[in-house]
């Protein structure tokens, strides 16, 4: 299935909410054509990075579940909106300057190396900031390496100083890692094994109620064939 086509679909599942519910002024209230004009659709910016870019190429079904599980999640706890949905799409485009050969290391990293990982956050907030324009959705991409415990990054945010969409990326980024990701070069995990992690990450790593919510969540949705590449 062409990878427009896939987008086409997660986009049909997982809507807009209704203007009367939209607050903030981003994304929620910029309509398609307003986000298209001058090339500043995220979908076709991702797209386009993704055909491009080699290791973009290698995390675009990653991000697609991501955003798949976020929107899930986002829905079940009442804070789903399109910067979400964005955010999670795009959360690891600050990768695409990063090393292949750091990025796939299959030892432990150097100290110099880490930080460069680090820094895809910082500038995965810039692209989507500057390019697109959307800063919320920027915020939530910057925060999804956070953790609750305030040992993560870029900002050692604490608990709830930490955005919830952030902290929804951050959890079903690190299920999809230990579930699906084919990059890692761990086994990768059944659900149950990657539940009890989440467990264990409750309230150190993870806000410990979404991590319920997320597995709740789990029990009643299947992720689409097609996005398990």
């Amino acid at each position: 299935m062409p990878f427009s086509e896939i987008l086409k679909q997660v986009n049909e599942k997982f809507s807009l909410r209704q203007k009367e519910d939209r607050i903030i002024k981003d994304s929620s209230t910029l309509d398609k054509k307003e986000l298209r004009s001058g090339g500043n659709d995220p979908e076709a910016l991702f797209y386009e990075i993704a055909q491009d870019n080699e290791i973009i190429q290698l995390y675009k079904y990653h991000s697609l579940r991501v955003m798949f599980l976020s929107s899930a999640l986002a829905k079940k706890v009442n804070c789903y909106n399109e910067d979400l949905r964005i955010a999670a799409l795009l959360h690891d485009i600050g990768k695409m300057g990063v090393s292949k050969k750091i990025l796939m290391k299959p030892g432990k990293l150097t100290e110099l190396e880490y930080t460069i990982i680090q820094s895809h956050s910082h500038v995965g907030n810039v692209i989507v900031r500057k390019h697109l324009g959307l800063t919320n959705a920027a915020r939530y991409i910057r925060d999804h390496h956070e953790r609750w415990d305030g040992t993560g990054y870029p900002r050692r945010l604490l608990g709830d100083e930490i955005t919830i969409q952030g902290r929804i990326i951050s959890l079903c980024d690190a299920f999809d890692t230990m579930v699906f990701d084919q990059r890692n070069y761990k086994q990768r995990l059944s659900y149950e094994e990657a539940y009890e992690e989440l467990e264990r990450g409750s309230w150190k790593q993870f806000d410990g109620n979404l991590v319920k919510n997320f597995i709740e969540v789990l029990e009643d949705i299947t992720i689409p064939e097609y996005m398990i590449q």
